[in-house]
């Protein structure tokens, strides 16, 4: 199974027979069987769905995301919720309730996603890293002993600092990069990290809302109106795991070049991956998401089905079918 991304605009998306066809001024651009798909990522406001197309989405589980044209910043997602996992979603608003539980809850996200930015860092060799990798230690160190979430998050905090550190004392020269920012990326690789965040999350999200989870209700992201907090929550191990590891290897190969981005006419301040850099991008990111990866010592698997995996963990924790959440952290 796999996940349709359309970004043409002007495209329609609609159903004929059990094909999904993507057409364009009556041009067919794309044909893909109804059956295959497992997902749907619609980018731009130019980009139409058919109701009828919707409807068997709908009836079939098919999540459908709708995201700005160049895939930074996500809309919203359509989906028939899981009303069946109510007892579960229940004893969720219970435990994120729970200060304690939550507390331990984000102290382990923290710690995955501390763990895996080491371990990037290391296998990076940059001599940049070696002070980053002992302000990250440093910060997972005192996790511990964090007394409330707030100390949680502020630990976080630093170890990304450091960690981003590193990278801008390699990608400042050519890259223009000074530091993580977003809301617009204010260079190239501030928009392919936010590009790639935004497709995982739409990935983590869709694990989420398949085991039964609210994607509202979360630990380590404080819960408001309109953030999936438990989405982002769940996203943090897998940043560096995923998305920093493809853009530095898309970076490193020659894959994405300064040529692959623009600044739009209408936001000068801001920098988009164009639309040959996002076809390339989405190659190489559903390519990885199908990548075998061990989650034992003797099993391995996808690491798209790794998501899911930790949403059923997670599951199971609130269940109290477990006594901990363990962040997925590959050796």
């Amino acid at each position: 199974m796999a996940t349709l991304y359309v970004d043409e605009q002007g495209a329609v998306v609609r159903k004929r027979d059990q094909q999904i066809l993507v057409t364009k001024q009556g041009k067919l651009l794309r044909e893909v069987p109804l059956n295959k798909v497992d997902r749907v990522v619609l980018m731009g406001r130019g980009v139409q769905l058919s109701t009828a197309l919707m409807v068997e989405f709908l009836q079939r589980g098919v999540p459908v995301t709708y995201t700005t044209r160049h895939g930074g910043r996500p809309y919203g997602t359509a989906a028939d919720g899981p009303s069946h996992m109510i007892d579960l979603r229940l004893k969720q608003m219970t435990k994120m309730l729970d200060l304690r539980w939550s507390l331990d809850l984000a102290r382990a996200i923290v710690g995955g996603k501390l763990a895996n930015q080491r371990t990037l860092l290391r296998r990076a060799g940059w001599p940049s890293a070696t002070s980053a990798l002992v302000q990250i230690d440093t910060a997972g160190a005192a996790l511990a002993t964090a007394p409330s979430i707030d100390i949680v998050r502020g630990h976080e905090g630093a170890g990304a600092a450091a960690y981003f550190g590193a990278w801008r004392s390699v990608f400042t020269a050519r890259w223009g990069f000074s530091g993580r920012a977003y809301y617009p990326p204010p260079d190239p690789l501030n928009a392919a990290l936010s590009f790639g965040y935004t497709m995982l999350f739409h990935d983590v999200r869709t694990a989420v809302q398949a085991v039964g989870l609210d994607p509202y209700l979360g630990a380590f992201h404080a819960v408001e109106d309109g953030r999936p907090s438990l989405a982002l929550d769940l996203m943090e191990e897998f940043r560096p795991l995923i998305v920093d590891r493809l853009v530095l290897e898309m970076l490193g190969s020659g894959q994405l070049t300064l040529n692959h981005f623009e600044q739009p006419v209408e936001r000068p301040d801001a920098v988009h991956l164009n639309a040959p850099g996002r076809a390339i991008y989405i190659a190489r990111y559903e390519a990885l998401m199908h990548e075998p990866v061990p989650v034992t010592p003797t099993e391995q698997t996808t690491l798209r089905r790794v998501l899911l995996l930790q949403a059923q963990s997670l599951a199971r924790l609130i269940r109290e079918e477990q006594p901990r959440y363990v962040p997925y952290v590959p050796s």
